[in-house]
């Protein structure tokens, strides 16, 4: 080990550590007397076949580090221990990127999450968040009136098992804290909110309109905030506190995370447990009636079917939503669902019964990346995430988004029993 905590060779790369941790799996598996001596110098009770994780956690102390992640924030460099600033009567948290459309992640509460922790000692990774939230798998469908109408919390993401999850995950502990109605800024929420940003800890809010938004700063005694918001129009982004729609979660805590291994059997399960979900009527949190999984593509489709029979209203609403909840799913399924299930094989161990399952899936998962496509803003198809209108809907199109969504049922339905025997 390096007699200097922390200390790496001036020609260490973290490709190359990563690299050295996967040959020591091999090498471990192999029976190399040398690596089973390492490795049982550092870790007397670690898991036969060893782990990934494990590996990377004997490379960490090896060279002088108490923890993979330590390793890895010392190779992209350290953030600042300090985040908070102060000047002229405003207080405001360092290292908060603006959230937009399109470059941010949609649901908004994850960009929002993410966002608010990139400048922190201990930053958070999107497919993680992605993954861990079970919300990169999740498909959602949402009505109202019977069924005429349809919701636009559809794509949201700040559901009491999601958040629960990532708390867990990341360590980072929130309380969703409902305002009384009629009193969203109370004097003692505000006064919770300046005390938040003076320790250095971002607050989640519905900003200007009724999405996920980070609290990053204050100024005039709390008066006005700093916030990181997807309809902001300028950089800084400042409001007075009476604009916000509600400040909604506050820290309680920062815990350790999860052990990566756990998180993702969590993430996982919270995946199955929305695909297999059915029809939630009423929500207790909405009021909306949510289709979720295979009866979420089932639902709309058969909206899409009823276009003929609907109002121009109607159809309006469900062209809005329809465009909303595909850019959803197209980033999120697209995106980051391979990528988060090849990650997760790698913390389960590999080799192991479980990290092949997941494996299969994320195989599966290209596919569905792949018949997503790239944004072509020359395709009408699902034209809100265009900016289209709704004359460019014919029924060629409609009947285009149809076939998309029946293949993506198709796909997810054998990823998510991939899923399923990697629990066990």
């Amino acid at each position: 080990m390096n007699a200097s905590l922390g200390q790496l060779p001036a020609h260490a790369s973290l490709e190359n550590l990563r690299k050295r941790a996967k040959s020591l799996v091999k090498q471990h598996r192999d029976g190399d007397a040398d690596v089973l001596a390492r490795v049982q110098a550092l870790l007397p009770q670690a898991a036969l076949p060893l782990h990934l994780h494990d590996a990377q956690f004997v490379i960490a102390r090896e060279n002088g580090f108490a923890s993979w992640p330590r390793l890895v924030n010392s190779m992209i460099g350290e953030k600042p221990a300090n985040r908070v600033h102060r000047q002229g009567g405003r207080v405001w948290l360092d290292g908060v990127p603006r959230l937009r459309w399109g470059a941010s992640a949609e649901p908004t509460y994850l960009g929002a999450l993410e966002a608010a922790f990139r400048g922190s000692e201990r930053p958070l990774d999107l497919t993680g968040l992605m993954g861990d939230s079970a919300l990169c798998f999740r498909v959602r469908w949402a009505t109202r009136d019977q069924g005429q109408a349809w919701c636009g919390s559809g794509p949201c993401g700040e559901w009491p098992d999601e958040v629960a999850a990532l708390n867990a995950a990341t360590g980072y502990v929130f309380e969703w804290d409902a305002a009384i109605p009629g009193q969203p800024h109370a004097p003692h929420r505000v006064q919770r909110m300046k005390d938040h940003i003076d320790n250095g800890w971002p607050v989640l809010a519905l900003g200007s309109k009724m999405d996920l938004s980070v609290i990053h700063g204050y100024e005039d005694d709390g008066q006005r905030v700093m916030v990181a918001d997807y309809w902001a129009d300028a950089d800084p982004f400042i409001i007075p506190t009476s604009d916000l729609k509600e400040i909604s979660a506050f820290m309680l805590r920062i815990d350790p995370p999860l052990p990566r291994a756990d998180a993702v059997r969590a993430g996982v399960a919270l995946a199955l447990k929305r695909w297999q979900q059915g029809v939630v009527d009423p929500d207790p949190i909405t009021g909306a009636t949510y289709h979720y999984g295979p009866e979420g593509y089932r639902r709309w489709i058969a909206d899409l079917a009823r276009f003929d029979t609907l109002s121009d209203a109607q159809r309006g609403n469900l062209f809005f939503l329809n465009g909303w909840t595909y850019s959803s799913l197209a980033m999120n399924h697209g995106g980051h669902a391979a990528k988060y299930l090849r990650e997760g094989a790698q913390a389960l161990g590999e080799g192991t019964p479980a990290s092949q399952a997941l494996l299969e899936a994320a195989a599966v998962y290209d596919k569905v990346a792949a018949r997503i496509g790239r944004w072509d803003p020359a395709d009408p198809a699902f034209g809100f995430v265009k900016q289209k209108g709704v004359e460019t809907w014919t029924p060629e199109v409609r009947a285009k988004e149809t076939a998309l969504l029946r293949d993506l049922l198709e796909m997810e339905d054998a990823a998510m029993r991939h899923m399923e025997q990697a629990l066990g």
